[in-house]
């Protein structure tokens, strides 16, 4: 069952998705068209193809903004009207399992946000190569980074386990945000700006969470070292086993949340 509760996700969800994933590709060609364009015309054609230009960065980069946000709200949306909208009545006469319909959610979201994601990240990295100057600085970049950290101390165990804990972040972002939406549905009246309270209010609270640990860390690291030195090489070792943990801890809360008020305290009027 949870199999076809996320092929009907996917399938309600693919169209619109995908299209904006496909107009971060065209945007990309197009802007990256215009720069090669700029690089090789003459001083005569250099002011109307330079004004071509920059439209077209400007276009690309508050395309790129609009596909980030649009998903964002879109699967928002999606969550909300499914499940406690008019979709929502069809949804909880199903004979399936709380736990699978949260399940699928989760993971078809957290694939769209991923997939986005990476498709913004390859479209800058693209755009970036059509300068040879720009991407070697990059990745010139990159290298004095590594080197700083400690290429000794970054293995690939914990790059892997940094990607793993990455994963357990997204799934613990789309899990909060079920939450509050289903938390905002506990109050009889103004139930979205009930949620979005819901979500201001975590957000400060993970927000002071993670500045008291900052702080600590930093202590407990000069107590040790006993000098204002810090170890950036083996800080970074660690951060994934913090991220990690952080990531299942959120996940369980924001999971056990949302099936809470889903299953025991489900209120469609």
């Amino acid at each position: 069952m949870l199999g076809k509760l996320m092929k009907y996700e996917w399938k309600a969800t693919w169209k619109l998705l995908l299209s904006a994933n496909i107009l971060t590709v065209v945007m990309t060609g197009l802007a990256r068209c215009m720069v090669y364009l700029m690089g090789q015309t003459g001083h005569s054609d250099f002011r109307m193809v330079d004004f071509m230009a920059v439209m077209v960065l400007f276009t690309y980069v508050g395309s790129m903004f609009a596909v980030c946000i649009g998903t964002t709200i879109y699967l928002i949306h999606r969550f909300y009207t499914s499940t406690y909208g008019d979709q929502g009545y069809l949804l909880h006469t199903l004979p399936v399992d709380t736990h699978h319909i949260i399940i699928a959610k989760v993971l078809v979201s957290s694939a769209w946000v991923i997939i986005n994601m990476v498709s913004i990240y390859l479209s800058v990295i693209f755009l970036l190569a059509t300068s040879s100057e720009i991407f070697h600085s990059m990745m010139e970049g990159m290298v004095d980074m590594i080197e700083y950290l400690g290429a000794e101390r970054i293995s690939a165990f914990t790059v892997i386990m940094t990607l793993i804990a990455f994963i357990f972040s997204i799934f613990a972002k789309v899990l909060k945000v079920g939450a509050c939406i289903s938390l905002g549905q506990l109050s009889p009246n103004h139930k979205l700006l009930l949620s979005f309270a819901w979500y201001v209010g975590i957000y400060v609270v993970e927000q002071m969470l993670q500045s008291i640990y900052f702080v600590v860390t930093i202590y407990y690291q000069e107590k040790i070292s006993h000098s204002d030195y810090w170890n950036y090489g083996s800080y970074f070792d660690r951060q994934w086993e913090t991220a990690l943990l952080a990531g299942i801890i959120s996940c369980v809360v924001y999971y056990v949340l949302t099936w809470y008020v889903m299953g025991r305290k489900l209120n469609l009027d």
